[in-house]
């Protein structure tokens, strides 16, 4: 089941990129909460918690 594991870090990779992008948001707007940085901010949180228990199950099924 090593593809739970690749998989599990594509989701992390891209929440990285969400992260960024609420990042680059947040500077765009001088700190100001946008509706569009809570979106990105979302958007990570789902996709690092799924990159994350995709590699936890990996560590579980081995």
């Amino acid at each position: 089941m090593k593809i739970n594991l690749i998989i599990g870090i594509v989701f992390v990779a891209l929440a990285l990129v969400f992260f960024g992008l609420s990042w680059r948001d947040y500077l765009r707007e001088q700190g100001r909460k946008t509706i569009t940085r809570t979106v990105w901010l979302r958007l990570a949180f789902i996709f690092l918690a799924v990159g994350i228990g995709l590699s936890f199950l990996h560590v579980l099924i081995r």
